[in-house]
């Protein structure tokens, strides 16, 4: 009866505005709103407070009791229970029996509760909790309401997994959840997985989101051939918003204790990252071993911008000991570079030292160093129809090899085109005039002051056709682009010139298309010629999406080369190789791309590259390709992530290299090859509701005849943490179209946790 007299006395207002509406006492406007207002919410001072009961008593302006199914709400916070108690005077509300609580979409049930509404603060008795956006839930002996954001749970379980049985949980003596600075701290914890013990500590933090913090990080473990069982313990230091730094002191079986670091800073006008590692008693070598490295760049000091490019290590075994990827292990010339970049006007200037730190294979054919290096490039375009530009180029050349020549070479070179492009084609004549001088320290009993002027001439040409075909049932729009490109540049003798920087240009689609066969500033090629190149597209009309392309191309040469680079031989056909290259997008989830290298002459092979990618969105990964470079490289490549099982997943790849032959890069004769695995990755892993474990096996070649095999074994708790040794940058770089796997949910809607 009671309950009723409550519900008419809320009524009453609106029954009466009815009868004086009726009664023609005035007009009732009611205004529709079309949208959610969130005005309401921003409110925090004399929020209204609303109740409902089977029974409603108490005693006006002091407290409120609700009985049976009772339920108390204010804008943020709602509470349930068999009895609530609301104290005006306090704004505190004391509930038992079958508690809930749901507040800033946080859940919380238990048999007794009191809580502060204005200032979240009070204490919930034998509480269960769920937090939904960290997916977190467990049991505490008390929760503790530490005002808005912050809970306290004492002697509590936490855990991401399934209530009815956790896989892990976090047993901790207290845990603090601060939602304000979204981290977790807690005393006295331990991780029990599968009803084990693996961890325990006196003290703990961990992020409730991807914020960074200080604090240790989780140890991983991990074991290779070179260095046995390693323990890595990271400590990473937030040091300010724009700066930070990890220390990661690791411990190696057979080579002792690394020390390493990585600095990484953003200011203003630079920004960087220092790293180094430094083993001071290497126990295989009885020797200090390290590398370091920093790459910064800073830009808008005095107009200038510019980049330091520095890497030196202790020895040449460095990286075959040390490293823990085939890309690392390669490292044969670190550089040690400074440049400086500044735009005036039209006009750009650029000065340079870079020098190199030579290792291994390299100390018998290390590459030019800079010292100094001052260029300055000139462009301007559509000026009365033409485009100019221009490049001025003085360098002093060194090489830390006995007997080479050595000096200062000065390069000007200016260019200009008159481009005529109309709808469906264009026209590009262009006329460049090649100018060197030399003045040599050293030439081999040659003469050291040495000049040359080459003028270059080249035509470019094409046209594009368009039409609408039907293909396989659908429309699309079909191009067809036929395109001429003819070159002449003079012969002028360069037997005595010296080589710097200069190499045979790749034969591909893009240098079919240059007037120079030669990439660098000391050898201009004598050519007369003309390519002849025909493209083809399939587009979709409606986004422009290219999902088929075939390309042709070849040169005709109408002369002999006369021009080369020492040990290099003269090209004596008049047609060059055809090159073909295909690309298709053949479904949503599947594509190819390839290209080929056919030799007229000898109907061979010189080049094939091929590609076929299986990439659905359920992340399956299914990645075949062919490599082949005549005498130098011969390689199939295969790479997966691929369901096995309801959770198990196999990850790998294998790169296979055939050649038993190839060509030597430092004496350019053939030389014997041992066919074999170049890289390869095997992996497992194992996904339950909330947690995973992978197993991932590396084994790549390091120098020659030398190879590192490497284990990597974790175990991630979901929204905890990951321990054991990270392969995520070893799946990422074997396995293209590899994803991380996410370590938050996404970033709820701005209703998430109404209820």
């Amino acid at each position: 009866m009671a309950s009723l007299h409550h519900r008419l006395a809320a009524l009453a207002p609106i029954l009466a505005c009815l009868s004086a509406h009726a009664a023609g006492e005035g007009a009732l406007a009611l205004r529709l709103e079309r949208q959610l207002s969130e005005s309401g919410a921003a409110l925090v001072e004399g929020r209204p407070v609303f109740g409902s009961a089977q029974l409603l008593s108490g005693r006006a302006g002091r407290e409120l009791t609700l009985s049976g199914d009772a339920e108390l709400r204010r804008a943020g916070t709602v509470v349930r229970g068999d009895r609530i108690t609301y104290y005006v005077e306090d704004d505190e509300v004391v509930a038992v029996g079958a508690v809930r609580v749901v507040r800033q979409g946080n859940v919380f049930t238990g048999p007794e509760l009191r809580l502060k509404l204005d200032t979240n603060e009070g204490f919930f008795a034998q509480p269960s909790y769920y937090l939904p956006l960290y997916g977190g839930r467990g049991d505490a002996a008390r929760i503790d309401f530490l005002g808005e954001g912050r809970i306290a749970l004492r002697d509590a379980i936490y855990t991401t997994c399934r209530p009815e049985d956790p896989d892990w949980y976090l047993r901790t003596e207290s845990l603090t959840l601060d939602q304000t600075k979204e981290e977790a701290t807690g005393r006295s914890a331990s991780l029990v997985f599968k009803d084990r013990t693996i961890l325990a500590t006196p003290y703990f933090s961990f992020p409730l989101s991807d914020e960074r913090r200080s604090g240790v990080l989780a140890p991983t473990f991990s074991m290779n051939s070179r260095s046995g069982v390693e323990l890595m313990v990271p400590y990473y230091w937030n040091i300010a918003p724009n700066r930070d730094f990890t220390f990661y002191p690791r411990l190696m079986q057979r080579r002792g204790v690394q020390l390493g670091g990585q600095l990484r800073f953003l200011e203003p006008r630079t920004a960087g990252d220092l790293r180094f590692e430094y083993n001071p008693n290497d126990t295989q070598t009885g020797t200090g071993r390290y590398q370091a490295s920093l790459q910064q760049s800073f830009a808008g000091i005095g107009g200038w911008g510019g980049a330091v490019n520095w890497r030196g290590v202790s020895d040449d075994d460095y990286f075959v000991d040390y490293s823990r990827s085939i890309v690392a292990s390669s490292e044969r010339s670190l550089p040690r570079v400074v440049l400086a970049t500044r735009g005036i006007g039209d006009w750009s200037l650029l000065v340079r030292a870079s020098s190199f730190q030579n290792i291994l294979e390299a100390r018998q054919a290390p590459p030019y160093e800079r010292l100094p290096q001052v260029s300055a490039t000139w462009a301007k375009y559509d000026f009365a129809g033409f485009d100019g530009e221009a490049l001025f180029d003085a360098t002093m050349f060194r090489i830390p090899l006995a007997g080479a020549p050595e000096g200062v070479r000065l390069v000007a070179h200016p260019r200009m085109s008159y481009p005529i492009v109309r709808p469906g084609w264009f026209v590009v004549p262009k006329l460049g005039l090649h100018l060197s001088s030399y003045q040599l320290e050293t030439n081999a009993g040659q003469d050291t002051t040495l000049n040359r002027a080459v003028p270059v001439f080249s035509l470019d040409a094409g046209m594009v056709f368009d039409r609408k075909v039907s293909l396989f049932g659908r429309e699309v729009t079909q191009t067809l682009e036929p395109r001429l490109f003819y070159a002449r540049a003079p012969y002028r003798d360069q037997s005595e010139f010296p080589v710097f920087d200069s190499a045979v240009a790749d034969f591909n689609f893009a240098q079919l298309f240059s007037e120079n066969t030669f990439i660098g500033n000391d050898r201009i090629a004598d050519v007369d010629q003309l390519t002849t190149a025909l493209v083809s597209r399939v587009l979709d009309p409606g986004t422009g999406a290219q999902t088929l392309a075939l390309a042709f191309g070849q040169r005709l040469y109408f002369s002999d080369q006369r021009v080369t680079i020492p040990g290099e031989a003269a090209r004596t056909d008049t047609r060059s190789d055809i090159l073909i290259a295909a690309a298709a997008q053949l479904t949503s989830t599947m594509s190819i791309d390839s290209g080929l290298q056919y030799a007229v002459g000898d109907s061979k092979l010189p080049r094939l590259n091929l590609l076929w990618r299986y990439l659905p969105p359920d992340g399956r990964i299914l990645n075949l390709g062919v490599r082949y470079l005549q005498d130098e490289i011969g390689q199939i490549d295969g790479s997966w992530r691929w369901p096995i099982g309801r959770q198990w997943t196999a990850l790998g790849r294998a790169n296979y290299s055939w050649l038993k032959e190839r060509i030597d890069p430092l004496t350019g004769v053939i030389a014997e090859s041992d066919p074999g695995i170049v890289e390869g990755v095997l992996g497992l892993e194992y996904n339950a509701d909330c947690w995973a474990s992978r197993f991932v096996v590396q084994h790549f070649v390091t120098a020659e005849g030398k190879t590192t095999t490497a284990f990597f074994f974790q175990l991630e708790f979901g929204g905890l943490m990951r321990l054991g040794s990270n392969p995520f940058d070893i799946l990422r770089r074997n396995i293209p179209g590899y994803r991380l796997p996410q370590d938050r949910p996404a970033v709820p809607s701005r209703f998430f946790g109404y209820e």
